[in-house]
């Protein structure tokens, strides 16, 4: 298996009531303003800016009030593309209508298992969006959690194959339990996930460039970075050296 060089760090800004929130765990109720940060900002936009300045091209936000059932913060989304910035975007794809709206505010649709209601939903998805489109295989317990009765509840292994036969070929994979906690990232199911041919990134538990070293090294195509990177373990200027910006 090759290594893939040119893997790139993404920001991510978790997105809730306005201003940039700090997750863990993926208890989403319990996410607080991200106050204490690098960047001395909480607000989405003015930390954005920072990112790009700071040599970022790609960002993903996941919009927390959204995925759990609120509105879509679209004026937010606007003003992130008036940056001209390659947005990837998790709004809590759930039917047809989100579905078209994640495509308009951003350049990559994520349509994660936990949102998305069948396996017949993410097919059409995937057809009707091509490579623009990400599946995001969310994980905790090391199981997938899901919507979907076929995959819910299952390892991995169980929902790779099932994956490629539904066109899926871009995919994060989204570990629950590794969010904020600087527990490390699932770097054997990235590689796993790389050998069966699927473009991967990869989000939850990096800890410092080591992480990231071993990710690049297992294959995969990006890593999702919030806490490392807005706490200061990991800083922009050492991530251009790396070639991962």
């Amino acid at each position: 298996m090759s290594v893939v060089l040119s893997m790139k760090v993404i920001p991510v800004i978790d997105l809730k009531e306005g201003q940039v929130v700090r997750a863990v765990l993926g208890l989403r109720e319990r996410y607080k303003p991200m106050v204490d940060n690098i960047y001395g900002v909480c607000e989405p936009v003015e930390l954005a800016s920072k990112l790009i300045l700071e040599g970022f091209r790609v960002i993903y936000v996941a919009d927390i009030d959204s995925i759990m059932g609120g509105e879509v913060n679209e004026e937010v989304f606007r003003s992130l593309k008036e940056l001209r910035v390659e947005l990837m975007a998790d709004i809590g794809v759930t039917d047809e209508e989100k579905l078209r709206k994640a495509a308009e505010l951003a350049d990559h649709p994520i349509i994660a298992t936990e949102s998305a209601p069948s396996l017949s939903f993410l097919s059409s998805a995937l057809k009707s969006y091509g490579d623009r489109a990400l599946v995001s295989l969310d994980l905790r317990g090391g199981r997938i959690v899901g919507r979907a009765p076929e995959i819910s509840g299952k390892a991995l292994s169980e929902c790779r194959e099932l994956l490629r036969a539904l066109g899926a070929h871009r995919v994060i994979l989204v570990d629950f339990d590794r969010i904020g906690t600087y527990a490390g990232p699932n770097i054997e199911g990235a590689r796993e996930l790389v050998e069966d041919g699927f473009e991967v990134y990869v989000g939850g538990g990096v800890r410092d460039l080591r992480d990231l070293i071993a990710l690049r090294e297992a294959g995969a195509s990006g890593a999702l970075v919030a806490s490392a990177l807005y706490s200061g373990r990991i800083r922009a200027q050492e991530l251009r050296a790396l070639g991962l910006i």
